[in-house]
């Protein structure tokens, strides 16, 4: 059996979280039997879509469901969806959108230039509104126009507690809204709790808290705009049929989403603040050094997790990067992630006993 070790790729500890360039999550045995399963015979690939659609939008709670390739590429798909509708000659169209509304607001605290990039390819024009450390409710209405498309809405540098505000002009106006909810998941509310304030579209990734294969999306929100999203999307001759997605990961995602509903949300936000919790003590009496464990006010998606912060004050001998260079090369190899004061751990990838050698080797890099 081919392994890592045969490509001399080196594996390692995963105590950053859910990055995609560190290979999102690691999936559970009921995935991979799922996906197993499904390699073995031959589905029309579009009723397979749609009726797992069907399945998850049932599970979850909501109008519709779509699995996209990814979080990109659910909001790259939506994007095209509050252009075209389910025109399929206007689908046919894109990126061309002449004589269409096809500006999207976007608030410039958002980063994520590859999703600012994917709504531009599928014919959707940008109206920035902003600051790079702050966007306000007025700013964002004040870009909507004729030719406002739909506004995006990044959870995470902007608040749930805006997008209200935001849901309330938007409908006002009649212009749907995105939201971009990739790394958003837990709390599980989320999946039904966004939909239900109003956006029209929301895009989590499939392989972060859920689980599930990383090469997938979920996309969930109102029925026509759901629809829309899966019309712009491989298997179909449209502008995301290089977004495909393999009959093995639609059933992978299925069950993976199955499980994740299922699982005890509470108990899981324990064993993450034990495993931080034990970090965290592992750091006592070293000079220099502050550790705590947070679950709010986070650097780090979701906030709800809690997390292990080694911050390093001014007298500490070593800088942060000095810090994770010397994980990272180590034996076991560990990923940890820069925070701004230091470093963070995040228990969300760490399997069970890695917590107590991550405290060990911290405390050898520390000391």
């Amino acid at each position: 059996m081919l392994t890592y070790h045969d490509l001399g790729v080196r594996p390692f500890i995963n105590g950053s979280g859910t990055i995609t360039t560190l290979g999102g999550s690691i999936m559970p045995p009921e995935v991979l039997e799922a996906m197993r399963q499904a390699a073995g015979g031959y589905v029309d690939l579009n009723e397979l879509h749609i009726r797992a659609g069907e399945k998850l939008s049932q599970m979850i709670g909501v109008e519709a469901a779509f699995i996209s390739c990814g979080a990109a590429s659910g909001m790259q798909l939506s994007a095209a969806a509050c252009l075209t509708g389910t025109d399929k000659d206007k689908i046919a169209r894109l990126p061309s959108t002449a004589g269409l509304k096809n500006e999207f607001i976007i608030g410039k605290v958002d980063p994520h230039f590859y999703v600012h990039q994917g709504i531009e390819m599928v014919g959707g024009k940008l109206v920035w509104v902003g600051t790079t450390e702050r966007v306000t409710t007025q700013d964002i209405v004040g870009g909507i126009s004729p030719r406002t498309a739909a506004v995006v809405h990044f959870l995470g540098r902007q608040t749930k507690e805006q997008l209200r505000e935001v849901l309330r002009e938007t409908r006002k106006a009649g212009v749907p809204t995105i939201v971009d909810a990739a790394a958003q998941l837990p709390p599980r509310s989320n999946l039904t709790e966004i939909v239900e304030m109003g956006a029209d579209l929301v895009a989590f990734s499939g392989g972060k808290g859920i689980r599930g294969p990383q090469c997938t999306g979920l996309v969930v929100g109102r029925k026509e705009k759901v629809e829309a999203a899966r019309l712009n999307s491989s298997p179909w001759s449209a502008i995301g049929r290089g977004m495909k997605v393999g009959k093995e990961e639609i059933v992978g995602l299925v069950a993976a989403v199955e499980l994740f509903l299922a699982k005890d949300e509470a108990e899981e936000l324990r064993e993450w603040d034990r495993m931080a919790s034990l970090i965290v003590e592992s750091m006592s009496g070293l000079m220099g050094i502050k550790a705590s464990v947070k679950n709010k006010g986070q650097e780090a998606a979701p906030d709800i997790a809690p997390r292990a912060y080694i911050d390093l004050d001014g007298s500490y001998k070593k800088n942060k990067y000095q810090v994770i260079e010397e994980l990272k090369s180590g034996d076991p190899p560990i990923a940890v992630r820069e925070s701004r004061a230091g470093i963070l751990v995040d228990p969300m990838t760490l399997k069970d006993g890695e917590e107590k050698i991550v405290a060990r080797r911290l405390r050898e890099v520390l000391s």
